[in-house]
């Protein structure tokens, strides 16, 4: 509870106090994730799976018969998110510098918001790669809903999964989209054929377009990825040839993410979904018996892995 006592410089005639401010950092979510509105507690989807492909016939021959099927079941569901701030009266009452107390911490909830989606959305990247995965990827309702996958994405493999825990498509393929490889041009080409040429496949395995353009990672490695998309000149030989990864993709750094040296590759606003259920409301209120005002913020979001194939990683977090 902020009392009288947390204040005393506020309260003191004469003595300039203000509201820390900075510079925000930008909204990194919406770039990378594609955002829905939902009005639903939760959402169910399942993909089809078409039947990829046609059969030779021989004369006289039968036709040979397919039937496409169900893929996936993905569940996710929208969560509660709030706070509030109990504030004694004798402060909000003798507080004249900055007006009305409450209503000046306004702006302080505004940013609390901010910082708490990009926290929550950083995680799918920041829990990712764990093996045995993370509550990020849970779209249970206890009492609701129940996600069969759990703490895994829907496929029940870690979002990004390494060679050796391959995930399997419904037409029996199996694929994995994640490495423990620094960044280099050499590691990077090596990412990049990977998403195109391998991983770039339909739930049947057959095959699709799937093309990144987009280079994620902490700002501390702001200068090497740089220097890899930047440099029309090859950054790693002397000779002056073509840097053919030269402004082949945007890059995106991330304050949010924990791992200093892990690096994605992926399509923006392809493969993550994140889900806005209601906007952030405001309130003020008085408990009587206390002679106690509160402020609060309540706001509901959320959001899902919706296609692994739109992304890979490296030098991730596996526990």
């Amino acid at each position: 509870m902020a009392e009288r006592s947390d204040f005393t410089a506020l309260l003191e005639k004469g003595h300039d106090w203000f509201w820390e401010s900075y510079d925000m950092l930008p909204k990194m979510y919406p770039e990378i994730f594609r955002v829905d509105t939902t009005k639903q507690a939760y959402i169910e989807t399942t993909s089809g799976v078409g039947v990829g492909r046609l059969y030779e016939k021989g004369e006289f021959e039968d036709i040979t018969s397919a039937s496409p099927i169900e893929g996936y079941t993905i569940v996710a569901r929208n969560r509660e998110w709030a706070v509030d701030i109990p504030i004694s009266k004798e402060l909000q009452d003798d507080v004249t510098k900055l007006g009305n107390f409450m209503r000046s911490m306004m702006p302080q909830l505004s940013e609390a918001v901010v910082d708490t989606k990009e926290e929550f959305y950083a995680k799918f990247f920041n829990k990712g790669g764990y093996t045995a995965g993370n509550a990020v990827f849970n779209g249970t309702i206890v009492g609701v809903k129940s996600d069969d996958s759990g703490d895994l994405a829907y496929d029940s493999k870690p979002f990004f999964n390494l060679s050796g825990n391959n995930r399997s498509s419904k037409g029996g393929g199996t694929y994995y989209n994640g490495e423990a490889n620094d960044f280099s041009k050499a590691n990077l080409q090596s990412a990049y054929t990977l998403m195109t040429s391998t991983n770039n496949r339909r739930e049947n395995d057959t095959r699709c377009r799937i093309v990144p353009d987009i280079v994620l990672a902490k700002d501390d490695m702001y200068f090497s990825i740089k220097e890899v998309l930047d440099s029309p000149e090859n950054p790693t030989t002397s000779m002056r040839s073509t840097n053919v990864a030269y402004r082949l993709l945007n890059q995106k750094t991330w304050q949010y993410l924990d791992d200093t040296d892990a690096w994605f590759l992926g399509k923006a606003k392809k493969g993550l979904v994140a889900l806005e259920r209601k906007a952030p409301e405001f309130d003020i209120w008085e408990d009587k018996k206390k002679k106690a005002m509160f402020l609060s913020v309540y706001t509901r979001f959320g959001g899902y892995v919706e296609n692994w194939r739109y992304w890979y990683g490296s030098n991730f977090s596996t526990s």
